[in-house]
């Protein structure tokens, strides 16, 4: 392998996408889960840009050292005018001129008209084919290019100075053997393939890598509305999650966040207004597809057990209970209602969080029933402690 293959950003290119799966087995390693897996995508584009530059800049510029071919050729034009000397040296004069070359020593004079023929032959010697097609790119009409032989010179103008031309000259090519610029584009190629495929695969583990963080409150980042179906399959959601304290963010902050992943919640309180939350939130951001938070009153006929269940099933909105005996008997009603969904095996298609603020704990036999009937069918029971 010729060292001179890449120049100092191929080389570079190749020591970022070797960091690549390091950067990978680390972020597997380190618990909890950092942005390793994020940085490593970065560093494979970097590395496919440097790579890339290396490729046009130098790989393309390298071109095959044709002495050895050159060589070759004299030697073998040498060998004709030697045999021809030898054919022919005893029928010509041996008297040569101070004038004369060294083909002048065979005197076309007194030579016939075939001998003429087979003379001329040999003083054009044959070009060799990849000559011919160096000398055919190479050949070009001797056009003004310049300014002033486009538009039929200017009078008084002054050529270019010969810093200017000396910039605007092309890189001289890097010269190396058949062989090692064959081994240099080989792998200048596989170079920017395997930086592709590290892209690709790096690509797939940040999504596989943000499904599995979002469930684990800890680690959990970015909140978008995919299904749970998704989510659950990469880790899980636990049927009972105590809430930790210090917590990551505020009780109104955790409600926008369920709501952004594309859940709905019933929020279980002592006291009605416990939480200050507008009529609506968003599950996309500037405001994007806002779902409706209604405040359940015991005065209110129309929002009843039934509604808040059919409405959270379907994730078509969420709700706030400020009484605890309203909470227990709706809860004891969402028992009822999932026995019936279980004989159907009926599931939610988004998860639907039953946020408990008060500071009884929920009933235990009723407690044990929404583990049961709720896990199965895609609740979770959210507790947050005082």
């Amino acid at each position: 392998m010729n060292w001179n293959s890449f120049n100092a950003l191929g080389y570079l290119s190749v020591i970022l996408w070797i960091a690549v799966p390091v950067l990978w087995v680390l972020h597997a390693r380190l618990k909890p889960r950092r942005w390793l897996v994020h940085v490593s995508l970065l560093v494979a584009l970097l590395a496919l840009v440097f790579a890339k530059i290396n490729s046009k800049t130098h790989v393309n510029r390298i071109q095959q050292d044709m002495s050895e071919q050159l060589a070759a050729f004299r030697a073998e034009q040498e060998a004709k005018r030697q045999a021809e000397l030898d054919a022919r040296g005893d029928e010509v004069a041996q008297i040569r001129f101070a004038e004369d070359d060294q083909d002048d020593f065979l005197d076309r004079a007194g030579l016939d008209e075939s001998e003429l023929k087979y003379r001329d032959k040999l003083d054009e010697p044959e070009v060799p084919e990849w000559m011919k097609d160096k000398k055919e790119r190479g050949t070009g009409t001797a056009e003004d290019d310049s300014l002033e032989g486009k538009i039929g010179g200017v009078e008084g103008s002054e050529g270019m100075d010969s810093e200017s031309l000396d910039k605007s000259e092309a890189k001289a090519p890097v010269v190396m053997k058949a062989d090692e610029l064959a081994m240099a584009n080989r792998l200048d190629a596989l170079n920017l393939n395997t930086i592709r495929l590290l892209i690709v695969i790096a690509l797939v583990f940040v999504v596989l890598d943000y499904l599995k963080r979002a469930n684990v409150y800890s680690e959990a980042y970015l909140p978008l509305p995919l299904p749970s179906g998704w989510i659950n399959a990469a880790t899980p959601l636990a049927v009972e999650f105590e809430r930790p304290e210090p917590a990551r963010r505020s009780l109104d902050e955790e409600l926008r966040w369920l709501v952004k992943r594309g859940d709905s919640f019933v929020l279980f309180s002592d006291q009605p207004g416990a939480v200050g939350l507008p009529g609506h939130l968003p599950r996309l951001v500037r405001g994007g597809m806002p779902v409706e938070v209604l405040d359940v009153n015991e005065s209110d006929e129309l929002v009843n057990d039934d509604f808040v269940f059919e409405t959270v099933w379907y994730g078509r909105g969420c709700f706030m209970v400020g009484s605890r005996q309203r909470s227990v008997s709706m809860l004891e009603r969402f028992v009822e209602l999932l026995k019936k969904r279980r004989v159907t095996r009926a599931q939610l298609g988004q998860t639907v969080h039953l946020v408990w603020t008060s500071k009884s704990p929920i009933p235990e036999p009723l407690h044990a029933e929404l583990l049961r009937l709720g896990g199965a069918a895609g609740f979770s029971i959210f507790h947050v402690s005082h």
